[in-house]
């Protein structure tokens, strides 16, 4: 077990592993426009469930309005004009 580590080591050190300078770190310029373009996707697909949601909601809502506006026309009996109405004179014919 001993000589795996000290392959290791030897190998290493004649490699130059472990030689790397502080400004050598970090993703650099391409992680960077990796990162951003995560972001705006991920803004956009926010902004696109939010619609959705949203749009959901109001149908649901205008579903129910309409629903109780149904109901409240089959509740009362509506009754028929005998002779058609003129909206202009808003007089019977």
């Amino acid at each position: 077990m001993n000589t795996i580590f000290e392959s290791l080591a030897l190998t290493s050190s004649t490699l130059g592993v472990g030689t790397e300078t502080s400004s050598e770190y970090g993703p650099g310029f391409l992680g960077f426009i990796f990162t951003a373009a995560m972001v705006v996707a991920v803004i956009f697909l926010i902004r696109d469930m939010v619609r959705r949601v949203r749009r959901v909601r109001y149908t649901s809502e205008a579903e129910s309005k309409q629903q109780g506006l149904v109901d409240k026309g089959e509740a009362r009996n509506l009754q028929e004009p005998d002779a058609p109405h003129d909206p202009k004179t808003d007089e019977q014919q």
